[in-house]
């Protein structure tokens, strides 16, 4: 069950052990399901935490995870018919339907958002913000800074661009944006002052601010930005037809993504960290414990999305202008496959 990690150049154009490859293999009585996330983040919390506890396995269930460190090449998986499932931010959903190109999401796996702006602490001290600044301060403070985001387009990309703008600067002129990847990379780019400030998800953003090279700025998983702490930040979705054609194998998957939820939601966070610790042991345990108590707090125990966390998310979409147009809620999420 060790997770893959794929470079967007395998996924647009093929390997040998992806292209080809029949959709649903059965082996050993269970059934082979791939599923892409965009890095090793805590926000699939759930995931790890299915595996680690072999409820995958229960349900039936033999899973593979590819990890292809920046979303974007896990859609273009998805589409391509290289994997069956994505757990991703869920803004490709909205773009795809604007261009009458539909996946469906079928699972809420975070209701807040998890992307955090940390700031240089150099920076920080020379301008004299924290995060116990107001907010508008700490806007304000974007001001000839470099952002540090995974990919363009990402969401990360999108949350840095919203709070250049909601700051009232000039994108690449005010304020710049630079993609430095994920995890380690992204971390070495701004301990090199690549990037002065970034827009990290956990555990990233909680190492950066140990190792002492950074500082919060905008910790959106504790909800300090009002505006984003109802977000719909990470779902599972299908195609369509896969979801026609394979609809008990969907509900068994995320019936086991729920399941998953609800055990992290409702035992200690030390119990969790102690369970899926195997996944992220080379953090430092600190590090680990910030995060994953952050993060927690933020997984939808259920996995039902809410017409409210979708609007606030297209909210960043259209203010960036990544997004052209509202979608309706019900044109590309479901409840309806969900268990109970």
């Amino acid at each position: 069950m060790a997770a893959s990690r794929l470079s967007r150049r395998t996924f647009v154009f093929g390997t040998a052990a992806v292209v080809g490859a029949p959709s649903v293999i059965r082996a050993q009585g269970l059934t082979k399901v791939r599923i892409t996330q965009p890095g090793e983040s805590l926000s699939y919390m759930s995931i790890y935490l299915g595996r680690a506890k072999d409820f995958f396995k229960e349900a039936g269930i033999d899973l593979q995870v590819v990890v292809t460190r920046g979303d974007g090449p896990d859609v273009q998986a998805l589409m391509a018919k290289e994997v069956e499932f994505v757990a991703t931010p869920p803004h490709h959903l909205y773009t795809l339907y604007l261009q009458n190109r539909k996946l469906l999401g079928i699972c809420g796996i975070l209701g807040r958002c998890s992307s955090n702006l940390v700031i240089s602490r150099e920076v920080a001290v020379e301008r004299g913000v924290s995060e116990n600044s107001p907010f508008e301060q700490k806007l304000a403070s974007l001001k000839g800074l470099t952002l540090g985001v995974s990919t363009p387009g990402s969401l990360t990309y999108n949350i840095g661009l919203y709070y250049i703008l909601r700051a009232g600067l000039k994108p690449q002129v005010d304020a710049k944006m630079v993609g430095t990847g994920t995890g380690t990379a992204a971390l070495a780019a701004m301990n090199n002052k690549i990037s002065t400030a970034a827009i990290f998800p956990s555990p990233t953003a909680d190492e950066a601010v140990h190792r002492g090279f950074a500082q919060w700025l905008i910790n959106n998983t504790r909800g300090q930005d009002p505006d984003l702490r109802e977000f719909l930040h990470a779902v599972v979705y299908v195609r369509p037809d896969f979801l026609s054609e394979s609809t008990d194998l969907c509900r068994r998957m995320i019936g086991a993504m729920v399941r998953s939820a609800a055990w992290i939601r409702s035992n200690p966070p030390e119990e969790v960290a102690k369970t899926i610790r195997p996944f992220f042991a080379s953090l430092d345990e600190a590090v680990y414990l910030s995060a994953l108590t952050n993060v927690r707090e933020a997984v939808t125990a259920d996995g039902r999305m809410t017409a409210a966390a979708s609007d606030a998310y297209q909210k960043v979409l259209l203010t960036t202008g990544h997004l052209k147009s509202p979608v309706p809620f019900d044109a590309v999420l479901t409840n309806q496959y969900l268990p109970g």
